[in-house]
């Protein structure tokens, strides 16, 4: 089964294929998402409209994908009782689970899309610019080593610089620079590369930057590199000499999303002047490239351990095997198999409270809670531990559809890829 993967940002909605082979970008668009956005209010009913309308299309052209949603930017600075309607409305309305992911795990996708990517013995930047903040991660082989995470992003940068998208800027590149550069964090670690993901190998290709052969390393992902000599040229020509217009021709199907072009352009300069960067690797590479490869860092599986545990077991398999780490059940040997509460060989001495709350903290520190229930039927205990991950807004994930009713109605996805 193919899968569509959304990524719902400050400024722009993407939407993915992603099959066994790859992952293709089906379209993107541009919604002012920022426009009207109140966190204790929300989203404009204008965006709100608009985001539903695309949704509903997506779901008609893929009838037979599970679709997910990934979302980030001002979506997490919503308070948690506008946060938790939203989701609600979104879920009724859609069917659908509007997964708001934090900071943390965001870093961990971008992670995950480069990492064994770049061969290269020594620290690599990564930068990710958005809608309304910034990561950047210091990796060196597969381990990330310093993380940014910078409250500014292309948005402050608009809104900063009003003349910033006059049919030619009203406002000089270098402004720009040097107030991105007073706001940018120092880096403990000194690096000479840096990958400029988010759509960015496209955007050069079509808007005329001078891109050379990437010696650095094979990747057919990654073919081109180009010197910060040559990426800050192109930069003023795109400030002071293509039109606005001209820009938005350069992208038909999502004009608006050249309104952005300048400002991201500008971050991206002081960010490669500020850290002393020799060569940018311009990336396609995003978050969802990321959760095609690991979608999960830690989670937690709940179900009947008296009733169904070999099901329980094998998804407990299932899941180590794609590289993400079960925090509970912990181990796979019962000691009382059938018995009212099961006991697991190394868990020996626990009683059955001091085990349940180990099950609820497992919850807390994971990314989702997936509910084994073969044939829809979940137990007390694990009702309880649904409630309680819902208190912590938490994903929840159904491995089948539950045949209590209330349960169909808590904002949740069903089914595991």
């Amino acid at each position: 089964m193919n899968t569509i993967l959304v990524d719902v940002g400050s400024s722009t909605i993407k939407v993915y294929k992603n099959t066994k082979q790859d992952v293709e970008i089906l379209f993107q668009k541009s919604i002012p998402f920022k426009d009207g956005f109140d966190p204790e209010g929300g989203i404009s009913s204008v965006a709100k409209k608009e985001l539903f309308e695309i949704i509903d299309s997506v779901k008609d052209k893929n009838k037979n994908s599970k679709i997910k949603i990934f979302a980030t930017g001002i979506f997490r600075k919503l308070v948690k009782s506008t946060k938790v309607t939203f989701i609600d409305e979104f879920f009724g309305r859609t069917g659908l689970y509007f997964n708001i992911i934090d900071q943390d795990i965001e870093n961990f996708y971008l992670e995950m899309a480069l990492v064994g990517k770049c061969p290269l013995n020594e620290p690599v930047l990564l930068v990710n610019i958005g809608g309304g903040s910034m990561e950047l991660v210091v990796m060196y082989g597969r381990e990330a080593i310093e993380m940014k995470n910078v409250d500014l992003g292309v948005g402050t940068v608009n809104t900063q610089f009003s003349k910033i998208n006059e049919p030619i800027a009203g406002i000089s590149l270098n402004e720009i620079i040097d107030y991105v550069s007073n706001r940018l964090p120092s880096l403990d670690n000194k690096v000479r590369y840096a990958f400029y993901t988010g759509g960015e190998l496209n955007y050069m290709q079509i808007t005329g930057y001078v891109l050379e052969t990437n010696k650095l390393f094979s990747d057919d992902d990654h073919p081109s590199v180009i010197s910060v000599d040559n990426f800050s040229k192109r930069n003023n020509d795109i400030f002071e000499k293509l039109t606005l217009s001209e820009l938005e021709s350069l992208m038909s199907e999502n004009p608006k999303w050249m309104h952005g072009a300048r400002g991201c352009s500008a971050i991206a300069q002081a960010v490669f002047q500020k850290y002393l960067i020799q060569s940018v690797i311009p990336s396609n590479s995003n978050l969802i490239n990321g959760v095609a490869r690991q979608e999960f860092r830690y989670v937690t599986i709940s179900g009947s351990f008296r009733k169904h545990l070999d099901y329980i077991l094998k998804i407990k398999e299932k899941i180590e095997s794609e590289g993400s780490k079960v925090l509970s059940p912990r181990f796979t040997e019962p000691k009382n198999p059938g018995e009212k509460f099961v006991v697991f060989t190394g868990e020996e001495g626990l009683t059955p409270l001091e085990l349940e709350r180990h099950h609820l903290d497992s919850i807390l520190k994971s990314d989702a809670l997936i509910v084994c229930d073969p044939e829809g039927y979940v137990g007390a205990s694990a009702l309880i531990e649904i409630g309680f991950a819902n208190s912590l807004s938490k994903r929840i994930i159904f491995v089948e559809k539950p045949e209590e009713f209330m349960l169909n109605t808590l904002p949740a996805e069903i089914g595991l890829v």
